[in-house]
């Protein structure tokens, strides 16, 4: 009798059972309509479009292929989504934090050819070099055991820099005014005017959050190799940051008194990483004319 009832209870706890099916179990799990924006639901940037250091980069995708879980008792479906966008350099280092989501939610009848979609933006960090980077973008469906990730690349415009492993100073130039773009290619002022440079730092160490600590000390001497301005510690740069700063941009301003001599000045730009102890020296020559 007691065999009889086991039986029974066995045969009763089968039929209470909530079955389940997954549907689409054979799908292909993919990312589609995706690509990179200038803007909010922009049209996608072309292959030629430069971003530059400190822009917004918009990101937009949707999903499909995801499996759907069944439930045959009430007709409940569902999905179980998760992804994870990240904009990201050449070897693959995160420039931002990644922006993660989930997708769990339920579908009506009429929802089987609904495909997610999502967006996403990020603020380029402010001293990225001039290149080719990508958004990584990732996605797991819980319900199909699936995974898919793939990479929509984008460029980069700008400071180019050649990597250095100690400290060096790239890309000085002379310019007739401190926001002018493009470089004198004859570096020759009138007395009273003033002098103005931009160059690169690159190739320093870098401390505990991705911190740089530099500084530099500025000597003009004159056509007669006297010491005609003198600038020590003319600027001292520090900061720490999620993506490590690839170069950081120097700067000069010289007054040229009216009277000054004419002829060939030179330029001493001693460059200083506090945090690796190391220097680097750079002249240049601009004329008095």
């Amino acid at each position: 009798m007691l065999r009889l009832i086991g039986a029974w209870a066995a045969v009763l706890s089968l039929c209470l059972a909530v079955p389940q099916r997954v549907r689409g179990a054979g799908n292909t799990l993919a990312i589609i309509a995706a690509g990179v924006e200038a803007s909010e639901d922009a049209p996608f940037v072309p292959k030629n479009y430069h971003f530059l250091p400190g822009d917004y980069v918009y990101f937009t995708f949707e999903i499909t292929g995801f499996s759907v879980s069944e439930n045959a008792e009430d007709d409940v479906r569902s999905i179980s989504l998760a992804y994870e966008v990240t904009p990201e350099d050449a070897s693959g280092r995160p420039l931002t934090p990644s922006e993660r989501g989930t997708i769990q939610t339920t579908l009506a009848p009429e929802d089987k050819n609904w495909t997610p979609k999502r967006r996403a933006s990020f603020l380029l960090p402010p001293f990225l070099a001039a290149g080719e980077y990508h958004i990584h973008v990732a996605v797991k469906d819980a319900v199909g055991k699936a995974e898919v990730a793939r990479d929509y690349p984008f460029e980069i415009g700008g400071v180019t820099i050649q990597p250095a492993t100690r400290i060096t100073v790239e890309n000085f130039r002379f310019l007739r005014q401190a926001d002018d773009t493009t470089p004198l290619e004859v570096p020759a002022y009138s007395p009273g005017d003033h002098v103005f440079a931009r160059f690169e730092l690159v190739g320093y160490k870098l401390g505990p959050g991705n911190a740089y600590h530099v500084a530099y000390d500025i000597t003009v001497t004159s056509p007669d190799g006297r010491t005609f301005i003198e600038q020590p510690n003319a600027a001292e740069l520090h900061e720490s940051s999620f993506y490590p700063a690839q170069f950081v941009p120097g700067s000069l301003n010289l007054s040229i008194p009216k009277g000054s001599v004419r002829g060939e000045y030179i330029i001493d730009l001693r460059a200083r990483d506090l945090i690796g102890n190391q220097t680097y020296e750079l002249k240049r020559a601009f004329s008095i004319e």
